[in-house]
C-alpha cells in the first residue's frame, strides 16, 4: 500500500464535522474523537477537506521508485497538465518523469479517450437501461455498492482509464525494451487516494495491472524543477479529447454526448442518485459523477486550484494542434472492443465486502423492523450528541451492539429529570 487516509487523534476536537459530512456514515465519535468504520469508507477523502483541525491526512508510505524493479513506468493522470502554469511545454512534464528515474511514460489522456468511444457505443447498444452511470471514480461506485445497490446494474462496466493505460503501457515497454512483464512496475500517479482503493480492492474480480500508487503531491516539488529544463524529448502527447476526463463533463463530451448529467461532490451526488432510485431520471442516458471539485481537477493529491487547474487544461486544449497528435492505440479500438479489453465485472453481492455482511431478505427485514423499533424510541433530533450522524445511524449502531440506548443526551437528560421528579 502506497498511502492511506491516515487520522490523528490528538488533533481530533470532536467537532462532528467529518461525521456529518461522510456519505457513507462511516464516521462516529466516541469518547470525544473521531471513528472511522472501514468497511463502510470509500476513500473519497471528505473528511480531509472538511476537518477544520487537519486531524486526517494522508501518508506516504512507499512512494519512491522501487530501484528492484528493472523498467519503471509512469503513467501521470489526466490532471496532470493543469497543474503547472499556463503554456507549460508538454514534452517538458514528460521530459520530467524520465529524469525522476522512470524509463517510460505512457499519458492516460489516450487510454480515457479509447473509453470515450467505449462509452458512447455502450450508450447507443444499450438502450434498457437509463441512466448509464460512470465506472470512472472509485468513490462513487464504492457509494453505489454501500448505499445504492439497486443501481449497481445502471454502472457501465467499462474499465477506468488508468487501467486500460497500464494495460497498453505494459504492452508497449514489452515491445520497446524486449522485456519480460515481471521485469516491468507500472506506477500511477494519482490525483486522489480513491485511486488507490482501485488498485488494492478492485471492484471486480480481476488484479490491478498498477503495481504502484503515487500521490503526485509526494513528487510534484521534484516534477516542477526538471519542468524548468528545456528538453523536447517526448514519449508520447496527451490526447486531446482525453485529457477532458480530468474536468467535470469532460467525458461526456470526450464520448459526443448531448443527454447526460454531470455532477460532482459527494452531497450533489446523493442527491441525483436519490432521483435515480426513485425513477426519476430514466430519460437520461448517462450520469458522470464525480466525488472531487470539479472533477478530477480538485483530488486531495493535486497542488493547483481545481477552477485554475481547469483554465490551464482548457488552455491546452484550445493552443494544440490535433494534426500533431498521434497514438497508434486509437486505431486499434475495435481490436481492444472485441477482445473484451474495455469491459469491466462488477463484483455482485457474493464478492468481497458484500458476501462478509450478507443477509438473506428475510435476516434484512427482521432487521429493518427491529431499528425502526430502536428508532421510535429515539428523539428524531438527528443532533449528532450521541456520535452518530442520525437517529437512525445511532438505532443502527444500538442494534449492532455498538452503542445503548441511554448514549442519546435527549433520553438521558429526560431519565435524570425523570429521577429528580421521583425524589
Amino acid at each position: 500500500m502506497n498511502f492511506n487516509v491516515m487520522f490523528d487523534e490528538e488533533k481530533c476536537k470532536g467537532c462532528t464535522n467529518c461525521m456529518r459530512r461522510c456519505p457513507t456514515q462511516a464516521i462516529r465519535i466516541y469518547k470525544g474523537k473521531a471513528v472511522i468504520d472501514n468497511v463502510r469508507c470509500i476513500h473519497c477523502a471528505e473528511c480531509i477537506k472538511i476537518c477544520p483541525y487537519e486531524a486526517y491526512s494522508t501518508e506516504s508510505v512507499d512512494s519512491k521508485i522501487q530501484q528492484s524493479i528493472k523498467y519503471k513506468i509512469a503513467i501521470p493522470s489526466t490532471t496532470i497538465y493543469g497543474q503547472f502554469p499556463k503554456g507549460t511545454e508538454i514534452c517538458n512534464v514528460q521530459n520530467a518523469f524520465l529524469k525522476l528515474g522512470f524509463d517510460y511514460v505512457y499519458d492516460e489522456s489516450w487510454a480515457a479517450e479509447l473509453i470515450s468511444k467505449a462509452i458512447k457505443d455502450k450508450i447507443n447498444e444499450n438502450k434498457e437501461i437509463r441512466p448509464l452511470i460512470s465506472t470512472n471514480c472509485p468513490s462513487v461506485v464504492r457509494l453505489i455498492k454501500f448505499r445504492y445497490p439497486s443501481l449497481l446494474g445502471n454502472l457501465i462496466s467499462l474499465e477506468d482509464p488508468m487501467e486500460i493505460a497500464a494495460k497498453l503501457a505494459r504492452k508497449r515497454a514489452k515491445e520497446i525494451f524486449n522485456c519480460d512483464d515481471n521485469e516491468i512496475g507500472v506506477f500511477y500517479i494519482s490525483p486522489c487516494p480513491a485511486k488507490l482503493l482501485a488498485v488494492t480492492d478492485p471492484i471486480g474480480p480481476n488484479k490491478s495491472s498498477i503495481d504502484r500508487v503515487v500521490p503526485l503531491n509526494t513528487i510534484y516539488g521534484q516534477l516542477y524543477k526538471e519542468v524548468k529544463k528545456q528538453e523536447n524529448l517526448c514519449f508520447s502527447n496527451p490526447s486531446l479529447k482525453g485529457i477532458m476526463w480530468a474536468v467535470s463533463g469532460g467525458q461526456s463530451k470526450s464520448a459526443e454526448l448531448n443527454n447526460y448529467v454531470s455532477v460532482y461532490g459527494m452531497e450533489n451526488i446523493i442527491d441525483v442518485f436519490d432521483e435515480v432510485e426513485n425513477g426519476r431520471l430514466f430519460h437520461i442516458d448517462f450520469i458522470e459523477a464525480l466525488s472531487c471539485t470539479d472533477g478530477c481537477v480538485g483530488g486531495t493529491f493535486n497542488v493547483e486550484n481545481p477552477y485554475v487547474a481547469r483554465n490551464n487544461i482548457n488552455y491546452i486544449i484550445d493552443h494544440t494542434d490535433e494534426n500533431t497528435l498521434q497514438n497508434d492505440d486509437l486505431d486499434k479500438y475495435e481490436e481492444f472492443k472485441n477482445k473484451g479489453i474495455f469491459n469491466l465485472v462488477i463484483a455482485d453481492e457474493d464478492e468481497g465486502d458484500f458476501k462478509k455482511h450478507k443477509i438473506n431478505i428475510k435476516q434484512a427485514v427482521e432487521r429493518i423492523d427491529k431499528i425502526k423499533d430502536i428508532l421510535a424510541l429515539l428523539p428524531g433530533l438527528d443532533c449528532g450528541s450521541c456520535g452518530a450522524p442520525t437517529c437512525y445511524a445511532q438505532a443502527e449502531d444500538i442494534y449492532d451492539e455498538k452503542s445503548k440506548l441511554i448514549d442519546c443526551v435527549v433520553l438521558r437528560a429526560k431519565l435524570n429529570e425523570n429521577k429528580k421528579e421521583e425524589k
